[in-house]
């Protein structure tokens, strides 16, 4: 369970690597305990058929001198194996069980223990961790006469084995690192998409940008993520958008509405309090408008908002701002670094612009504009104060007799 726990912490390049890593190591341990299993009893027959070879020469060598009791050449026939480099003792052991002649070939040698036979010696074999002994019968002709003993240690047996291992180990090690090395550059490629996929997620997340690009060119499962991804954010952007455009834009005349006013006309006193600029605020009512929405309909009465709005827009600057705040009120913040902007001739050329007839349906209708004028920080001192005294003047603007503009005089 706790190995499971820091497996999910781990990052995926990780998993990915120990996975592959392990896997190989599952599909390679069957064949590395045959290969060891193969050559520890390919050795082992290796060391039993030499001894065997050794025990077959030193038997019928030995025949003779047994038979005729000659000692003397019994002891240099077990003396030939002097050479031989694992050869620890041999017997060589009457019918009768007694030792007729000896030879050791290292100092660790001890004479076995024999029961007096007064039959044939059986051929035997004997495998231990340490040594070989190998008893064989020795007959001269038919005639039975006694047995040899090959006692043998297995130094070299062990030698080779030892080298065997450390080869397998070294080229199991060569491909381990071999192969953690393909697996880290393929579970890169792996991971790096999901990682930009992530740097991507982490950005949208913070800065709320979805336009951020996923360049990810792959046809498999990442690549297809990605995409769906990359569709997800365009959604999601587009209806960030819409819900923008709905909470910001008025439907009807397509300009802001006036909760966007009201962000605005805070930012641009802020800029004036903040630059020792001015800010001017036009409230724009229409007249005549109820007149034309009634007789002529609200889908009229739709177009001819939308005539409005477009015409106003065309009399002001690129940096000007237009709202509409109600039924068929506007208002319009122009922004500027001198008191002596021109205020009244762009007030008069959006009453032009506004009470200029327009075919709507195939009738022309004709409405007007009252305008109000204030400016900050001239005629008010905040936020609130300003769209009162550009309200006041609008109002005065109507009591003047309509389609006219008026400068607040507080």
């Amino acid at each position: 369970m706790i190995f499971l726990n820091r497996l999910n912490e781990w990052p995926i390049q990780k998993k990915l690597i120990y996975s592959h890593m392990l896997g190989i190591f599952l599909a390679f341990l069957p064949v590395f305990l045959v290969m060891v299993v193969y050559e520890y009893y390919a050795l082992r027959n290796a060391v039993l058929h030499e001894i065997r070879v050794q025990a077959e020469i030193i038997g019928e060598s030995s025949a003779a001198a047994m038979a005729f009791s000659d000692k003397e050449s019994a002891f240099e026939t077990l003396a030939s194996l002097n050479g031989s480099e694992d050869m620890i003792a041999a017997y060589l052991i009457l019918p009768n069980g007694g030792l007729f002649e000896s030879f050791y070939y290292s100092k660790k040698a001890k004479p076995p223990y024999l029961k007096s036979l007064n039959t044939p010696v059986m051929y035997n074999e004997h495998f231990s961790f340490s040594e070989v002994t190998i008893v064989k019968p020795i007959y001269l002709r038919t005639e039975y006469v006694g047995s040899l003993t090959l006692v043998s240690g297995l130094n070299s047996f062990y030698t080779r084995l030892s080298f065997f291992w450390i080869l397998i180990l070294s080229v199991a090690l060569f491909g381990f690192v071999l192969a953690r090395y393909v697996a880290s550059k393929i579970s890169h490629t792996i991971t790096e998409p999901l990682m930009h996929l992530i740097a991507v997620a982490q950005k949208v997340t913070s800065v709320q940008d979805y336009n951020a690009s996923i360049s990810i060119d792959s046809k498999d499962e990442v690549g297809k993520l990605s995409k769906a991804f990359g569709e997800m954010m365009s959604q999601i952007h587009k209806r960030d958008l819409s819900m923008q455009q709905l909470a910001y834009y008025d439907r009807v005349s397509g300009i802001a509405n006036r909760h966007y006013f009201e962000e605005r006309i805070v930012q641009a006193v802020g800029n004036a309090e903040r630059y020792g600029t001015v800010c001017y605020l036009l409230m724009i009512d229409l007249d005549d408008f109820k007149i034309v929405n009634d007789s002529m309909g609200h889908d009229v009465g739709d177009m001819l908002l939308r005539h409005v709005s477009e015409s106003i827009i065309h009399t002001l600057r690129q940096n000007d701002f237009i709202f509409r705040i109600g039924g068929d009120e506007f208002a319009v913040i122009i922004e500027s670094t001198s008191n002596l902007e021109s205020i009244e001739q762009i007030a008069q050329k959006v009453i032009f612009a506004v009470s200029t007839p327009v075919a709507l349906e195939g009738q022309y209708v004709k409405v007007g504009a009252s305008i109000g004028v204030s400016c900050f920080p001239k005629h008010a001192h905040d936020v609130r104060s300003l769209i009162r005294t550009a309200d006041e003047a609008m109002y005065e603007a109507k009591n003047n007799g309509k389609n006219n503009f008026q400068i607040y005089r507080g």
